[in-house]
């Protein structure tokens, strides 16, 4: 009887949180408009235009077995390091070049082609987690602190954090050795549109994930009158507006905490970009933590030994986005990525139909 209790706990909290959500919109009406603003501003400009070519060619490398092939003669690494075969590996190069949520959405696509099984998916998703190169290397690095040296001690802290969390969750999580069974097949004739619509729908989740944090860190700022309250209540929602806000001002072991965290923004996105294989939240954001101290550790020890200088105060402000230098060709992609998804779902009610027709008629 308890399950079928409509007013339990969770359902008092869910209601709650959904009436406190209504009064925040409407008493911060306009901070919660800048903030959606400013997400939509950011998909277009940065999110599209750096994840979706990479997405697609991710898609696609493993729909048509490339990856497979190249991760092959990695397979004893793979076991030793991760405790996963190597197929994972795909996902985990994957994120340390991609960035954030790409490694999750390679680990979903291996387990629908029957490449992984969903726990092996699952394990794979909370390692292959990080910050790409070009965020921490060309924003941060060059953009914010201003010394390119200092981009490449978190770069290199960040690569460390990875794949130290990877080893300790390769003999903590038990996944076992279940074999694969695929979710579904791809053929071989439309390996190019069935990438294409995978990797649009993957980066429109993603998107709507940045304009959702990005209005609450607005709504955040206008709440708190202390500053350093509100620059770690960024970072911890959004990661880019919050190195943006901690570069120059902090010691940068404290930024490679959040760098190796993700920020929840991050964690929603990988959440979506998994679409229907379980991930346990509450596993997944303990493995964040431990990440953010283990980067925030080499790259405490990194600057030790490889000491660089870097601007102490940022004396420009960035803002989140770079609305003043929107392009047509990113406004393009984002309609480009919502006029495939709103296809995909056409797509995905028919093949559940004749699934659906296909189990009746065996019965």
């Amino acid at each position: 009887m308890k399950g079928k209790l409509f007013f339990d706990i969770r359902n008092i909290a869910r209601i709650i949180f959904a009436i406190l959500a209504i009064w925040i919109c409407i008493r911060f009406s306009k901070e919660c408009a800048r903030g959606i603003l400013d997400g939509i501003l950011f998909c277009i400009e940065v999110t599209v235009p750096s994840l979706f070519f990479f997405m697609t060619a991710s898609a696609y490398l493993v729909k048509s077995g490339a990856a497979r092939a190249l991760t092959k003669p990695l397979d004893r690494i793979s076991r030793f390091l991760f405790r996963l075969p190597y197929p994972a590996l795909t996902a985990i190069l994957t994120a340390l070049v991609g960035g954030y949520p790409t490694g999750a959405r390679c680990a979903a696509m291996l387990c629908e082609e029957g490449e992984l099984s969903r726990e092996q998916a699952e394990k794979t998703a909370i390692i292959a987690v990080g910050a790409g190169p070009g965020f921490i290397l060309s924003f941060i690095g060059s953009a914010l602190l201003g010394s390119p040296p200092a981009g490449a001690i978190l770069l290199a802290a960040q690569i460390i954090g990875t794949l130290m969390t990877g080893i300790i969750a390769g003999r903590m999580i038990k996944c076992g050795d279940a074999q694969p069974n695929p979710t579904k097949t791809t053929s071989k004739n439309n390996l190019i549109i069935e990438s294409v619509t995978d990797a649009s729908k993957a980066v429109f989740a993603m998107c709507s994930m940045i304009v959702l944090c990005s209005a609450v860190t607005q709504i955040v700022a206008a709440i708190s009158s202390y500053k350093a309250l509100t620059d770690i209540c960024t970072a911890l929602l959004e990661i880019t507006a919050g190195c943006a806000a901690m570069c120059g001002h902090y010691p940068m072991a404290l930024i490679a905490f959040f760098t190796g965290f993700g920020g929840i923004s991050v964690h929603l996105q990988i959440y979506a970009a998994m679409g229907d294989i379980p991930l346990r939240k509450g596993l997944f954001f303990l493995y964040r933590i431990l990440q953010g101290i283990i980067t925030s550790a080499a790259a405490y020890i990194l600057l030790l030994v490889f000491p660089v200088e870097f601007r102490v105060f940022n004396s420009v402000d960035l803002p989140l986005t770079a609305a003043n230098y929107a392009t047509i060709a990113g406004s393009a992609a984002l309609i480009l990525c919502c006029l495939c998804f709103l296809g995909s779902v056409r797509n995905i009610r028919q093949h559940r139909v004749i699934r659906g027709t296909a189990i009746t008629n065996r019965r």
